[in-house]
């Protein structure tokens, strides 16, 4: 159904669920704004409307109370469309579960589960329901985990037409982000990313947007700007679910138009079309471009650069020559000067990565930084590490080996288990049985812990190559660092190690294993 201004909500209904003020987490006051808008969203005609007493608002809840109550109550009501909303902060359990959080949840794992409300109870919810299509959205840190193992919102017996949707994000285990309170009317980025979305509608897309056509969309914007991938879960038919109006027009736009129209439908065109439509989509970025569109100048940068004909291929991008260089070095310029938070962080990443100078790379990076832009504060972080340790700040890690030493040609043979092998065996099963007994998932966290006290993804480990950083990880497993305190001791094995040789440190391991 596509005739959005005629339809009928009153078998409907949506709970929108916001948490901003807490005890134990920061409060987060864009999450009040992403929730309210939200809220507007829904009683925007774009989407047909919800009436008022279609919509149950959980606002700010201080404690748990009757939420998982209202909540049954509420989709018990729904036989048409049953929509879950929830911005806040996001929380696993001690069994790796989602517990999204109200004003007192509490971040000790004793009690999380039993203070913020878990996504099962959420599930239960959507499953006493007869609705026919059920909507799950998700702003929160380890969105993802909604999904893991029996991650289903459709009941045990299907109606006839039914369908579920989940939207999250982020991945489990990803913390999900928002605009400093520096930024005017800061929000949280997947939410506000949704919204303006549904507001401005799809160039070139179908006269009703379904979850599907906005996801596309907006993942492509979050993961452009260097934000936390958001994800999906689709069952049945609810893809098919026509959520708002397309605002957009259905034709690309005319010579003139408006420079916000020009960009989005040259989006659209890059991400669909072929290698052969790129000097229609560069014209058009360079039309809003002149009209001092930042985004497409942006663009215009990564198309100098090579960046987007390799997408485009599927291939790597590969070298830059000066001539094209100096172009892009241009765009980015020009957005920067226009006071956009993306095009510094590319002329980071041209110093760091191109002109090689360090420097001018953390000028443009704290700049992208005090702008809003998180990964530039990430890259920021580890480069200023690597310049304070002396590391090399180009990030290409040289081969450990010497040209004089061959390449291992064979394995030592398997030795015979021995009384101190079945001891270390014995205890490592018992470290294992903090992260129930799964071995992937403890790898995972102490990957992460360990990558963040060697100053973050683009910090000193970013200077090792695959090998050296699997010999590091292997290394620091085999001290079995406890879950309670995995933070202080990777920062104790760091330290240990020294800070500034970790690669020194591979390159001992290596020998040690030869």
């Amino acid at each position: 159904m596509t005739d959005l201004a005629n339809r009928d909500y009153s078998r409907s209904r949506a709970v929108l669920m916001g948490t901003w003020d807490y005890r134990d987490f920061d409060n987060v006051p864009a999450v009040e704004r992403s929730f309210n808008r939200m809220w507007e969203l829904l009683q925007d005609p774009v989407c047909g409307s919800w009436p008022r007493d279609s919509i149950k608002l959980l606002c700010n809840r201080p404690t748990l109370g009757t939420t998982h109550v209202e909540l049954i109550e509420t989709f018990l009501q729904a036989t048409d469309i049953a929509l879950f909303y929830y911005v806040g902060h996001g929380i696993y359990d001690h069994r790796e579960r989602l517990c999204l959080a109200v004003g007192d949840t509490r971040t000790d794992p004793n009690f999380t589960a039993a203070t913020g409300l878990s996504f099962e109870a959420v599930r239960d919810a959507f499953r006493a329901s007869r609705a026919a299509v059920k909507i799950a959205v998700l702003d929160c840190c380890y969105a993802g985990l909604a999904t893991e193992e029996y991650g289903r919102l459709s009941a045990t017996r299907l109606p006839p037409v039914s369908g579920a949707y989940v939207l999250m994000s982020s991945s489990a285990f990803e913390a999900s982000w928002y605009e400093r309170e520096e930024v005017v009317n800061a929000q949280t980025y997947f939410t506000k990313a949704l919204v303006q979305t549904v507001h401005d509608g799809i160039p070139g897309g179908p006269a009703g947007l379904t979850f599907d056509h906005i996801f596309g969309v907006v993942a492509d914007q979050l993961v452009e700007d260097g934000r936390p991938e958001p994800g999906r879960r689709i069952e049945d038919h609810a893809a098919d679910w026509v959520f708002a109006r397309n605002n957009a027009p259905d034709a690309p736009p005319e010579p003139g138009a408006d420079p916000d129209t020009a960009f989005h439908e040259a989006y659209r065109l890059e991400t669909k079309e072929g290698i052969e439509r790129l000097p229609v989509i560069a014209a058009m970025y360079r039309a809003a471009a002149e009209a001092g569109h930042a985004p497409s100048m942006n663009r215009l940068g990564q198309i100098a650069e090579g960046r987007v004909q390799a997408r485009m291929q599927g291939v790597e991008p590969g070298p830059v020559d000066r001539a094209a260089l100096l172009e892009a070095t241009q765009w980015y310029s020009k957005a920067s000067d226009a006071g956009d938070q993306v095009g510094p962080l590319h002329l980071g990443q041209l110093y760091e990565e191109q002109y090689k100078d360090a420097h001018q790379a953390v000028y443009w990076y704290d700049l992208a930084a005090r702008r809003g832009n998180g990964a530039a504060q990430e890259r920021l972080t580890g480069l200023r590490q690597r310049i304070r340790l002396g590391i090399d700040t180009s990030r290409e890690p040289e081969d450990v080996r010497s040209e004089e030493e061959p390449e291992p040609t064979r394995r030592a043979p398997v030795a015979a288990p021995t009384l101190s092998g079945l001891a270390a065996e014995a205890l490592r099963q018992r470290w294992l049985a903090d992260w129930d007994g799964s071995a992937p998932l403890a790898t995972a966290h102490c990957l992460d812990v360990l990558i963040d006290t060697c100053g973050g993804p683009h910090g000193e480990w970013a200077t090792l190559d695959d090998t050296e950083r699997e010999r590091v990880l292997a290394d620091f497993l085999a001290v079995l660092p406890p879950k309670a305190n995995l933070a202080r001791a990777a920062r104790d094995y760091y330290e240990a190690r020294g800070p500034g040789s970790l690669r020194n440190h591979a390159a001992g391991l290596f020998r040690a294993a030869e």
